[in-house]
């Protein structure tokens, strides 16, 4: 709720898309974009280290590699979820749904019997395809 407030109803969150949307321009037209990325960056970390605490929590113990194998995954409910890779667009919401669309696959996969293989394909699969529909967008807005 904190972030949903902070990104949609704070000039901060207008800042972080204008940014993304072309930083130039942001640049031209006031916003501190070297302090808003800065801010960007810090809220990312807060949130990945809040995170890593609580699996290391939940699996009762760390591993240096522990975590790993998640990124395929994130990248792949990010983008389902409509967030652009041009920037300047994407929703808590949509990465909510795109995550959970993610989990359902991957429930299914594992449920089939199939290996990780399977899943890993999956997920770049979702990427790929993601990616290229965006761009193809992206493209037709430039036009």
């Amino acid at each position: 709720m904190f972030f949903w407030f902070l990104l949609n109803r704070h000039t901060f969150g207008d800042d972080v898309l204008f940014i993304g949307d072309d930083i130039r321009t942001a640049r031209m037209m006031g916003v501190r974009t070297d302090r808003v990325r800065m801010g960007l960056f810090v809220i990312m970390g807060l949130i990945s280290a809040l995170v890593s605490v609580m699996i290391c929590l939940e699996m009762a113990n760390w591993w240096p590699t522990q975590g790993e194998g998640y990124l395929l995954l994130v990248f792949a409910a990010i983008f389902l979820g409509g967030t652009s890779v041009f920037g300047g667009q994407g929703t808590i919401y949509g990465t909510l749904i795109g995550s959970i669309i993610i989990g359902i696959l991957e429930a299914g996969i594992i449920g089939a019997g199939l290996s990780g293989y399977w899943t890993r394909l999956v997920h770049g699969l979702v990427i790929v395809v993601s990616v290229s529909v965006y761009a193809g967008a992206f493209q037709q807005k430039r036009e």
